[in-house]
């Protein structure tokens, strides 16, 4: 990705955006008005942007005040980040391409009738945080009858077979490995990538490398002769690994597995009718409780806690 440094002269189109009285960014952008329903582009510079996460850049038909929009045009969709994979860093000079008509889900939207407008908002590294909520009009020419265009593609993705969008993330714990599918609505062929290093990708088996943060993978159809190629984001919030060791059996003897699943040693105890040494459990008739610990890490995975309780016969 190119940076450039511009001087804009962009005073007459900058606009105040609708609940944005609590947002830290500066939106300026143009132009805002009269634009052409297909091959619009709108050059926005941002200041400002919170270093507590991204943003989304979209274009969406108003809501009610106090609502996130729900009618957006997803393929136009812009991840403004300093995280790898996103559109643009928060201080390039963004270009924004938004449609006169468009199709979200089963609804059709023409911008010529609908208040349509670039919706601005903290992306998935934020989650539930409304503070950064722009809503900026747009308006369009009437759309030429005679250009035609090609539609974007749709793609629906799942993970582990839910479905997950940058507003339904995943979670996956550490090294919980997960399979990503999806489908573009054209047929398209798609391809799969993993845009951060904490989530490795093998064709489409996902395996996450930390415990906390963030990942994200990007699907993308190429354009045919049907549709134009998109790429969609499917956000993955990470969480601590689980440790775990195999079900200890109710026997006379026993060998203890020495490593839990992440390879942290393992350091037994017991009491009842039973003892341990050298990771081998001996017991006779009665009850035996045996318990488990393994040290966690701090990023990765949890401390293991483990009290089982046995009857031998």
């Amino acid at each position: 990705m190119k940076k450039f440094v511009v001087v804009m002269a962009l005073a007459a189109s900058v606009l105040m955006p609708t609940n944005a009285q609590a947002a830290e960014t500066k939106f300026t952008g143009a132009p805002l008005t009269n634009l052409e329903s297909q091959g619009a582009n709108v050059t926005i510079m941002l200041l400002g942007v919170p270093a507590k996460g991204g943003l989304y850049i979209q274009q969406c038909v108003e809501a009610a005040a106090g609502v996130r929009p729900s009618i957006c045009n997803t393929p136009v969709q812009l991840w403004i980040s300093y995280l790898r994979g996103a559109s643009f860093l928060p201080t390039d000079v963004i270009k924004f391409k938004p449609t006169g008509t468009f199709t979200s889900a089963n609804t059709s939207v023409d911008c010529t009738v609908s208040k349509c407008g670039i919706f601005m908002r903290y992306d998935h590294t934020v989650p539930g945080d409304l503070s950064e909520d722009q809503f900026i009009p747009l308006s369009f020419k009437a759309a030429n009858s005679t250009t035609v265009t090609l539609p974007f593609d749709e793609i629906t993705a799942t993970i582990n077979g839910v479905v997950v969008s940058t507003t339904a993330p995943m979670t996956l714990g550490y090294r919980q490995k997960a399979t990503v599918s999806a489908v573009s609505k054209s047929g398209s062929a798609l391809t799969f990538a993993s845009i951060d290093s904490a989530c490795a990708l093998n064709g489409t088996e996902i395996t996450p490398l930390k415990g906390t943060g963030e990942c994200a993978i990007s699907v993308t159809s190429a354009t045919n002769a049907t549709a134009t190629g998109v790429t969609a984001i499917l956000p993955i919030r990470l969480t601590l690994g689980q440790q775990t060791i195999p079900t200890i059996a109710a026997k006379k003897t026993v060998r203890l597995v020495p490593l839990t699943n992440f390879g942290e040693k393992v350091t037994y105890t017991a009491t009842g009718s039973c003892s341990i040494k050298n990771n081998v459990l001996s017991a006779r008739k009665g009850k035996c409780i045996v318990n488990a610990v393994a040290q966690g890490r701090t990023g990765l995975f949890e401390k293991l806690q483990k009290k089982v309780m046995l009857t031998i016969k």
